[in-house]
């Protein structure tokens, strides 16, 4: 996670599709977090095109001990 203060108070921001991959030491792509497909709700979409809402997704964020 990256804390900046480019986003607003009370925002936090998710990679798009299916998450963020890095290529590793052995050349496959290793992915890091959660694809944002599935924390969305499928019964929450927009009513004309029928995609799920990826801007307003309630979430909450709590520190891990390091």
């Amino acid at each position: 996670m990256e804390v900046s203060d480019m986003m607003q108070p009370g925002h936090i921001s998710l990679p798009n599709g299916m998450g963020v991959a890095y290529p590793g030491d052995d050349g496959t792509d290793h992915v890091v977090g959660v694809p944002l497909n599935t924390l969305t709700s499928s019964t929450r979409r927009d009513k004309f095109v029928g995609t799920p809402w990826h801007k307003n997704v309630p979430a909450r964020l709590e520190r891990v001990p390091s």
